[in-house]
């Protein structure tokens, strides 16, 4: 049976799922494909800098997360986050505000599904997309 908060919403989730859920979210497959082409580009000093500084980063979110997660079990995430911070107004433009990074996440991840099957298929870059006045649109 799931378990019921005081706002209403069950709690379905277990914490087996919602690792795997932050794991994929986190990790994701997008920023793999478009890694090495990064680090080329930013060098040796580049690469490591990147590395470190996003390491520092991601460490102090973990910790952030990690203490409101504790001081406010409520299902909601972010937006009982901010609800508590900004009030009801200031959230509403948070949360919007997270679910359009979440879409645009969810687009570089798309843009970068060719560069993913190039890998798998051979000659994946040269396949004609479609055509436009009989001439064909091939993705390079």
């Amino acid at each position: 049976m799931a378990e019921t908060t005081h706002s209403g919403l069950a709690k379905t989730l277990s914490s087996k799922e919602v690792l795997i859920l932050s794991f994929g979210a986190m990790i994701g497959w997008g920023w793999i494909i478009l890694t090495g082409e990064w680090i080329s580009e930013g060098g040796p000093l580049g690469a490591i800098s990147a590395f470190v500084l996003g390491g520092i980063v991601v460490g102090f979110v973990a910790i952030i997360y990690s203490e409101l997660a504790s001081s406010m079990p409520l299902v909601g995430g972010e937006h009982v986050y901010s609800l508590r911070a900004l009030g009801p107004i200031g959230s509403f433009i948070c949360t919007w505000a997270i679910i359009f990074g979440y879409v645009t996440v969810a687009a570089f991840e798309a843009v970068a599904l060719p560069s993913a099957m190039a890998f798998i298929i051979p000659g994946f870059n040269v396949m004609p997309l479609w055509s436009v006045a009989g001439e064909p649109i091939i993705r390079l």
